[in-house]
């Protein structure tokens, strides 16, 4: 070949793209080794909702063609969909990924290093930009904006790309929940006609079958699973955030068809946990995004609709780390054009432009201001500790409770960052307040016991999910009490209350200085115990997270078990009261094996019997030990029950009591498929709805089945359809509140919803229902308007757990003035016994959002112990 022609080929291979098109931007330049969105998909981004497995094959086209591009999978959901991070950055950042993911480690633990070792580098270190896409599966113009966005930063070549890439690395979760929008494409795929989807707003394609794309595969509202990490997704989410400490954070969501654009300043309350060093960004981000929205004329709104109260947030849990938190909002074009109020018909490519628009802002703002961005993070970092050492609550002290859920919490406390402490010996502190009371107190910590120093750098976010009450600021409650007199509505978004002592039953203090002699804490695995074969049984106590999950293993086994009510003690051991034993005689020969595999994998403590005389307490072969029937569970699925409820169940079987059940529709129930069950747990629902969709000739059917034997467990919304007259099943009774606007003119009933708090109950301790439950008084969540009314000749053993006195009802979050005095003793656990059945009533839902591990007890007793007794 000529030189010259050879050059002129080279050249051509190294030119920019000329014909290349940006879907969501007009001109600019293009690397032509990099292919384009609808080279890989067939379709430009916003003609099409896109499936994970083709958003897969560009991300690795994308991998496979830019050396700016480097994909980690970093989880796989609950289908096995994977779940990525996309690292975006100059080649010459690629070249030093690993010294600036260690430097970014290294400045953001300024205890670790000295503190001018982290500002050295906060003088070099790139902006770490995190962006994640559709955390809810049908907010999906966040996917497709997504796809836009990597293809702009790895083949873009024109000034602003550059200095983007050369200034920040930008870490992409492209789809965060892969499989709630799996369902989202697949339900659009199959409503969508020749035509399109059609835009007028109740057609199918807007709608999708129960219950609904919005929610994971278990149901959860993922964006509310930040620091619970319930799910393999968040893990992931989180890990990655622990392995790159970002400086900036958006999620990016979708809200109703008729809104505009939202970005922060977000609206009252704030946590009082935030930084003033976030709420500044807040603003510059806020007015970058304002200009980029003003010079497409495009609608947008700040302060209101989104608070930021609730730590549990893709924009709250980044922003207590140091990173400057964000939640973006466009509206949804829900199938994928959809006409809105005004007349106008908003497409899929038109939100995910917005969404694109927001992004590009985001990320030119922050690599614009890296250095001062990155400063103010390793200042953030630096002041949690010194700010901490001031404050009135140093530390956090939580007692080690033996039944496992203090050990759990410090596990979860780990996997948020969190550097939890262990006491080697005994220590005795003058002013120590325990969590729930309102004095300072002399205390004595047992050793083993766990310390949260808040003088770390994390030390933010262990506040935030420990302090037993989040304040509220006194003008806001005023507003809310003055809005609702008046009718306009609350600004209350979630829950108000969320501390993790509290949701996980522990004892907890909060002391005022350091305390001494800790050492790492270190969660282990407890080591198997030779179990000896027993010549009567083998036995373990109730209510620890260990005995439940070998209670559900050998019922699961089909083990034959009985309950002990009552303590005893054999040998040197002594049982607490609702012991579990397993008779040799009554199980295959086998038995020994089966109870030392299920011990050794479960860890519970087994004791076994060589007699069923006791030394203390009633024989073993007593009438009072009775035998347990093994469950065989249907949990209520479909129309017209709560999705979130029904998948909070189902984790709760699948993950905490790993126990086999099987889901089911209304049908089975007004059918004869009930005849295969005899435990039916059935989540929130409405009452009318329900009663309706079961029939009169359902509830007939259901009637006759618990008076078989059949148990009914009912959780929140679905304790109102139990405590109905039509259902015929329950003697409580659901009553309205009857607060009025007396002092007001527009007359009517006040709402009394409560925005979920954490109160006081009192249990009857000696309900099966309560065995394991040492405590009396316990925390619950109290997050609705129900109250419930016991019949005047209810019976012993029938209020099972009951809101406490009105004076010592509240433990952390807000309720309406008027709620204390009409809820304080009424029913929170309601039970009786119905022909040869019985049904259970919670007035909450103990498995909500796998958050209140304290209530965990409680239900598995209600599933394995419901039918026995």
């Amino acid at each position: 070949m000529h030189p010259c022609l050879r050059l002129l080929v080279a050249l051509a291979l190294v030119a920019p793209a000329i014909g290349a098109q940006h879907p969501m931007r007009t001109g600019g330049q293009y690397d032509p080794a990099v292919p384009t969105p609808k080279s890989v998909l067939g379709y430009d981004v916003g003609d099409r909702f896109t499936a994970h497995h083709l958003l897969m094959r560009y991300v690795d086209r994308l991998a496979a063609t830019s050396r700016r591009v480097h994909v980690d999978t970093v989880g796989r959901s609950f289908e096995g969909r994977e779940v990525l991070s996309v690292v975006i950055t100059s080649e010459a950042n690629q070249g030093r990924i690993a010294q600036i993911r260690a430097d970014a480690v290294a400045m953001s633990d300024p205890i670790a290093g000295a503190a001018s070792q982290a500002n050295a580098i906060a003088g070099r270190l790139p902006v770490i930009v995190w962006l994640g896409h559709t955390v809810h599966g049908n907010e999906a113009s966040g996917a497709e904006s997504a796809i836009a966005l990597m293809y702009q930063l790895a083949a873009g070549l024109d000034a602003e790309t550059r200095m983007i890439l050369d200034s920040a690395v930008v870490l992409i979760d492209p789809l965060q929940n892969p499989d709630g929008h799996e369902r989202h494409v697949h339900d659009v795929q199959r409503a969508t006609g020749v035509f399109g989807p059609s835009p007028t707003p109740g057609s199918l394609v807007h709608s999708g079958s129960w219950p609904g794309p919005r929610t994971s595969h278990y149901y959860f509202d993922m964006n509310r699973d930040w620091f619970t990490q319930s799910h393999p997704e968040t893990r992931g989410r989180i890990a990655t955030m622990l392995r790159w400490r970002p400086h900036v954070a958006v999620d990016l969501h979708e809200m109703g068809s008729n809104s505009s654009y939202f970005f922060p300043p977000p609206m009252a309350p704030v946590n009082k946990n935030m930084h003033a060093s976030v709420i500044k960004w807040w603003d510059l981000f806020g007015d970058a995004n304002a200009a980029a929205f003003d010079a497409n004329g495009w609608s947008y709104f700040r302060r209101e609709g989104y608070d930021f109260f609730y730590a549990g947030f893709g924009d709250s849990w980044p922003s207590f780390t140091g990173a400057v938190g964000m939640t973006y909002e466009q509206a949804s074009s829900g199938g994928g054009a959809i006409r809105r109020t005004d007349g106008s018909v908003l497409t899929l490519r038109e939100a995910a432009s917005h969404h694109y628009t927001a992004a590009w802002a985001t990320l030119m703002t922050s690599a614009r201001r890296a250095r001062e961005r990155v400063r103010d993070y390793a200042a953030f970092r630096q002041s949690a500790i010194s700010e901490a050492e001031r404050a009135p609550m140093r530390a956090v002290v939580i007692e080690s409770d033996g039944q496992g859920r203090a050990d759990s919490l410090v596990r979860l406390l780990q996997r948020n960052g969190i550097t939890v402490q262990r006491l080697r010996g005994s220590a005795d502190v003058a002013n120590a307040m325990e969590f729930g009371t309102s004095a300072d107190a002399k205390a004595r910590f047992a050793p083993g016991s766990y310390v949260v120093d808040l003088a770390q750098p994390q030390g933010r976010l262990a506040r935030a999910l420990l302090e037993p009450d989040a304040p509220l600021d006194s003008s806001f409650i005023a507003e809310e009490l003055e809005s609702r007199r008046t009718d306009q509505g609350d600004r209350f978004y979630d829950l108000t209350a969320w501390s993790m002592p509290f949701a996980y039953r522990v004892r907890a203090w909060s002391v005022r200085s350091p305390v001494g002699g800790l050492e790492p804490a270190v969660v282990a695995t407890p080591a198997p115990v030779t179990l000896p074969n027993a010549t009567y049984g083998y036995a373990f106590e109730p209510g620890s997270e260990a005995s439940i999950a070998m209670l559900s293993r050998l019922l699961a086994d089909s083990v034959r078990l009985w309950f002990a009510p009552r303590s005893f003690r054999s040998g040197d051991a002594r049982l607490q009261g609702g012991a579990f034993v397993v008779r040799i005689a009554a199980n295959r020969p086998d038995i020994h094996e089966r109870v030392r595999s299920a011990a050794a994998a479960t860890g519970a403590r087994v004791v076994p019997l060589m007699s069923a005389a006791m030394s203390e307490g009633a024989d073993l072969g007593s009438n009072s030990v009775f035998p347990i029937r093994i469950p065989k569970v249907a949990l209520l699925g479909g129309d017209p029950v709560s999705g979130q409820s029904f998948g909070y169940a189902w984790y709760t079987f699948d993950h905490r009591l790993q126990y086999p059940v099987s889901t089911i529709p209304v049908s089975v129930v007004t059918g004869a498929g009930l005849d295969d069950f005899n435990v039916l747990v059935v989540p929130s629902a409405s009452a009318g709805a329900l009663n309706g969709a079961l029939g009169e000739a359902g509830r007939q059917r259901l009637g006759a089945w618990v008076r078989n034997g059949g148990v009914v467990i009912a959780l929140d919304g679905a304790m109102a359809w139990l405590a109905t007259e039509a259902t015929g099943l329950a003697r409580i009774r659901a009553r309205r509140d009857t607060a009025t606007r007396s002092d007001s003119t527009v007359g009517g009933i006040l709402p009394t919803d409560v925005p979920g708090a954490i109160v006081r109950v009192v249990a009857d301790s000696l309900s099966p229902l309560m065995a394991g439950v040492r405590e009396r008084i316990f925390p619950a969540l109290l997050f609705s308007d129900r109250i419930y009314t016991a019949p005047r000749d209810f019976r012993a053993g029938e209020a099972v757990i009951r809101y406490e006195a009105q004076p010592r009802l509240r433990l952390a979050g807000y309720m309406w003035p008027e709620v204390p005095a009409r809820i304080a003793g009424t029913p929170y656990l309601w039970t009786e016994r119905v022909g040869r059945g019985r049904v259970i009533g919670f007035a909450g839902d103990p498995t909500f959002r796998d958050m209140f591990r304290g209530l965990m007890p409680i239900f598995a007793n209600a599933v394995f112990l419901g039918g026995s007794f």
